[in-house]
Formats: structure tokens, C-alpha cells, sequence
């Protein structure tokens, strides 16, 4: 694909997004709203801005367990014979009405099946089954769709939303699982979240259906999914749900762990992405046997980033993400506040919630270097990376497998992240990118102020990056089906 240069664009354009770009995959994001900044243009930076004070966050000490990594089986006679299989993936949200990196995972696997030849359909919870849907269990609602040739089957619940439940076995709920279950009769299957759907975990149970789970975030081991604390500080472990109730007020932590057991225990298979992820959730439940099994990249959604660097060089950070706090946008505006270097640019993309997206705006007002650029497509990837000259990924919460940070390194982009979770796992200080401190924006501003006196420290990243190819979709798939051809029924 050929590559090209963004020029700046020009103070207060308007910014469009095109139906496609809505209703497509991005690498960004759940749809939290769109609200989004005016792309701003003056002839100063400035150094201060109000409103964003960033200091390092306390990180508790961990004592983790190791974890193995997933070791694939040679083929069996049944996926030699050329047996095709039927998978439900089950998973909390889906697109087009959400788009994270687990949907994502999602689709690249139910795609990657359906190529193959396997029948594969997608359960979901959304928000947008209407009132008059075809499909009626109890307090349910459901309805079919098709998103970009894969079939789904969206569910909601009438009086409330599932994820709020403390426990398992909304009748309801359970029924639909049932009579879908019994319906399609999968051969497998594979839970890529199980909010808002453990009662399908329940129903393959009860029926006889094998299941795997891939765990994308902490929700088995965190009500709250992210391990912040409602005071914002990070979460050293349930302890067994009293470390729930103690920061968080959570008082049925202990039950939900207890009832979830028994689930987890009955999964065939547990793959999680990142070593961390694995390693926490086991050590919070420790009779779950966890393997490591990395997300895969789509090589053609890259364009491989060739610049090379001088000392005079002007350099570009890229953010690519929601903007919801957890993400550490602020840390990252903050930082710039404190940087003179005026051959710097800030390029943010993505949307989120508005309150916060506009505390974002006001703090960066005043600095023409930053731009906000709106939502994106998968599509718009490789033109993204392209510009950039570092990837930011400065969230102030564990990240297990930042989808933005991968999409960076296999455009051979070096990426600055926050030293802690899954971030700190894939990012060698020095060698593919930088590490800061979580939450810190003086030490984040010292990395970027070390690459904006000496842009040529870039190459030498690049170079690493180049040498250290990333795992594909295609491989990531390989895995899974030598999986599903071991326990299908």
C-alpha cells in the first residue's frame, strides 16, 4: 500500500466521519459516544495547562505465579480428515455497536473458521435488540443479524442489564442459552467473554457441549473488569472478595467468586494473551490451570513505517484508543504541557465519554501541537502509522494486550507505554520503545523530551522492531482449531 504523508490540518476543520468508518471495525474502540474536539491551530505552545495534575501511581508489590505457554498438538485424525465443525463464540458486546480489542479477537477468529469451512455463529449482549424483537424467553429479547458475513445473535434483558447481577442463573436468560444451545447444536464452545452470558457456561454445562474460555480482561477476578479501585488506585487481588468489599464496596464478591468456580473449573481449555492476565487470575483463583496464547496481528491492516531520523527531525506521538480515563490520555496531555520542543505534534484518535473527552480538550485548548482527530477504521491504520514517529499507550490501569500497542510494533512504529501489566511484558526499555512510570507525566515528558533532542535514537528502535516479527491472525488460528478439534464433541 502506498504511503503518504498527513498534513496538519488547518485550524478548527470540521471533522467528518464517513458511514463506513461508523458502522466498521476499528482498532479503537467501544462506541461510548462521539463526541469529539475541534482540531486546534496556534502559532505558540504553551507550556502549562490547567486541570491535569499526573503523579506516579502507587503499584502494589505481586507475587505471581508462573503460568505455562500453550504448546500446540500435533493434528488428530479427525482435523486430518477434513471434518468441518459448528462454534458459537459467546462474548459480552459486539460490533457494529461495540468494537474493543475482544470483539476484535472475536471476529478474527469466527472469520479465520468460517474461511476454513466450520459453521460459526456469535452470541452477544446488546443494548439495541428492540422491543418488538422476534425472539421472546421470560425478560429476554433477541434478535439475528449479520455482521460482515458472520452470523450473530444479539440478546437483551428487559428489565435489566446482566452485568449488574451479582450471581448466575437468571431463568430467563438461562432459557434463551438453552433453547439456542439446543438449536444449533455446536460441537464447542468458545467463550471470549462471559459477561452478561454466563448462563450459556451454564447451559453448555448442563448439556453436555464443551466449552474453552479466552480470558481478555480481569472479570472473573474483578467486578469492576479493570482492577482500579473506585478511588483510582490499582488493585493488588480480590483476596477472596474482601479486598472487593474493602476499596470498592463490593459485598458479593465472595459469593460471585464461589459461583463462578465451578464454570471455570468445568472449561476444557483456558487461554489468556499476556503472561500477566494469566498469572493474576490464577493467583487469585488457583485451581485454574491458565495457558498463554498471544492475539495474532492481520498483517494486511499494517503498512511496515520505514522513516529514518536525523537530529533535526520532527517528531509525531500517535494515540490511538478510547478516551475514557482508565486510558491515561490526561497523562499524556500533561506530559506534552511540559515539553518546549516545538518540532513535536500530538496526533489523539478515538472517542469516548464525554465528560472526560472534554476535560482532554480543555487541557490541551492551548497547544497547537495537539490535534484531535475522531474516531477510525481498521482501515485507516496504515495511513495512521504512517504518520506516527511513537505510539503512546499511557494507561494508568493493568493493560493485558493492548490491540494499539501490537498494531504500533507491526508497523514498526516504537512505542511509549506504561511500565506496568501486559504493556510493560511486551515493551523492552530501550529496545522496541520506552516504559514510564504509570500515571507519572514528568517522567513520561523526560522520555519524549530524549527522542526530541536526539530523533536518530528511533532508528536503532526500528531496527529492534523490524527483528522481532509478531505473531499473525493466521497462526493465532491455527492454535484454536487445534483446540477445538481436541475437545469438540
Amino acid at each position: 500500500m502506498a504511503r503518504k504523508r498527513i498534513r496538519k490540518p488547518a485550524a478548527r476543520r470540521k471533522i467528518t466521519v464517513p458511514a463506513a468508518r461508523r458502522k466498521g471495525i476499528t482498532a479503537g474502540r467501544r462506541r461510548l459516544g462521539r463526541r469529539r474536539g475541534p482540531v486546534l491551530k496556534r502559532t505558540k505552545p504553551v507550556r502549562r495547562h490547567a486541570q491535569i495534575v499526573t503523579s506516579a501511581l502507587p503499584v502494589p508489590a505481586l507475587n505471581l505465579p508462573d503460568v505455562p505457554h500453550f504448546a500446540p498438538a500435533p493434528p488428530s485424525e479427525r482435523q486430518l480428515s477434513g471434518t468441518k465443525l459448528s462454534i458459537l463464540y459467546l462474548v459480552h458486546c459486539f460490533f457494529p455497536e461495540s468494537y474493543t480489542g475482544t470483539e476484535k479477537f472475536v471476529l478474527n477468529m469466527a472469520k479465520d473458521m468460517q474461511r476454513r469451512g466450520h459453521r460459526v455463529k456469535v452470541a452477544t449482549y446488546s443494548g439495541l435488540v428492540p422491543d418488538d424483537a422476534p425472539l421472546a424467553f421470560g425478560d429476554v429479547l433477541a434478535y439475528e443479524y449479520e455482521f460482515e458475513g458472520i452470523p450473530v445473535l444479539a440478546y437483551r434483558h428487559r428489565r435489566h442489564d446482566p452485568a449488574q447481577a451479582a450471581g448466575i442463573g437468571d431463568h430467563s436468560l438461562l432459557a434463551l442459552a438453552e433453547v439456542i444451545l439446543t438449536r444449533e447444536q455446536p460441537n464447542l464452545l468458545h467463550v471470549g467473554h462471559a459477561m452478561r452470558g454466563m448462563e450459556f457456561v451454564q447451559a453448555a454445562r448442563n448439556l453436555g457441549i464443551p466449552y474453552v474460555m479466552t480470558l481478555t480482561d480481569f472479570w472473573f477476578a474483578c467486578p469492576r473488569s479493570n482492577l482500579l479501585r473506585v478511588d483510582k488506585q490499582l488493585c493488588a487481588g480480590p483476596e477472596g472478595g474482601a479486598a472487593c468489599m474493602m476499596h470498592c464496596q463490593i459485598p458479593y464478591a465472595a459469593d460471585r467468586l464461589n459461583v463462578q468456580l465451578p464454570l471455570l473449573l468445568g472449561a476444557s481449555r483456558i487461554l489468556s494473551p499476556s503472561v500477566f492476565l494469566a498469572s493474576f487470575v490464577k493467583q487469585a483463583l488457583p485451581d485454574l490451570a491458565i495457558e498463554v496464547l498471544p492475539h495474532g496481528i492481520r498483517p494486511e491492516t499494517v503498512a511496515p513505517n520505514t522513516k529514518s531520523y536525523g537530529k533535526g527531525s520532527s517528531i509525531t506521538i500517535v494515540y490511538g484508543g478510547s478516551l475514557n480515563e482508565h486510558k491515561g490520555v490526561h497523562v499524556l496531555i500533561a506530559a506534552m504541557a511540559k515539553i518546549r520542543a516545538r518540532r513535536l505534534q500530538l496526533h489523539i484518535y478515538g472517542s469516548g465519554e464525554p465528560e472526560y473527552a472534554n476535560k482532554l480538550y480543555k487541557a490541551a485548548a492551548r497547544d497547537a501541537r495537539i490535534s484531535f482527530r475522531g474516531p477510525y477504521a481498521e482501515g485507516d491504520l496504515p495511513r495512521i502509522y504512517q504518520e506516527a514517529d511513537l505510539a503512546a499507550v499511557p494507561s494508568v490501569w493493568y493493560e493485558n494486550y493492548p490491540l494499539a500497542l501490537h498494531e504500533a510494533l507491526a508497523a514498526h512504529v516504537p512505542v511509549l507505554a506504561s511500565n506496568i501489566g501486559g504493556m510493560a511484558e511486551k515493551i523492552v526499555d530501550g529496545l522496541n520503545g520506552y516504559t514510564f512510570r504509570a500515571g507519572d507525566a514528568s517522567h513520561l515528558a523526560e522520555r519524549i523530551s530524549m527522542v526530541a533532542r536526539d530523533p536518530s535514537l528511533l532508528n536503532g528502535l526500528k531496527d529492534h522492531i523490524r527483528a522481532m516479527p509478531l505473531p499473525t491472525v493466521g497462526v493465532e488460528a491455527d492454535a484454536y482449531e487445534s483446540i477445538y478439534f481436541t475437545y469438540a464433541r
